[in-house]
């Protein structure tokens, strides 16, 4: 299992955006926000990843995750993203995706096998 974050190379997150969308459109995810001082919120379950849409650090490092089959399902929008890590399994394959806001709060995507 490998980790990434993003917390100081935010040049790059736009690639790995871009690449990481195109590598997982369609596949099952499940989407759950971890707010500091609250309880934990499923948001989505078992949905198709459709996309993550980034805005650079300069213009506020908002994320909008889409979800959905032909049309968006299902959106959430993450304010000034601070970090991003990333899970794979032995194969190399995406886990589950963790960006965490300027608040702390966390939002986890988890991908089915």
């Amino acid at each position: 299992m490998g980790y990434i974050v993003y917390s100081t190379h935010w040049s790059q997150v736009h690639t790995h955006i871009s690449l990481f969308t195109n590598g997982n459109k369609g596949r099952l995810v499940s989407i759950t926000l971890f707010n500091t001082g609250a309880s934990n919120e499923t948001l989505a379950e078992e949905l198709p990843f459709m996309a993550i849409d980034y805005n650079p650090i300069k213009k506020g490092g908002d994320m909008v995750i889409s979800l959905g089959g032909e049309s968006i399902a299902f959106s959430h929008a993450i304010d000034a993203s601070v970090e991003l890590w990333e899970t794979h399994d032995d194969k190399g394959v995406v886990t589950s995706m963790e960006i965490v806001d300027q608040n702390n709060n966390k939002v986890t995507l988890t991908f089915s096998q």
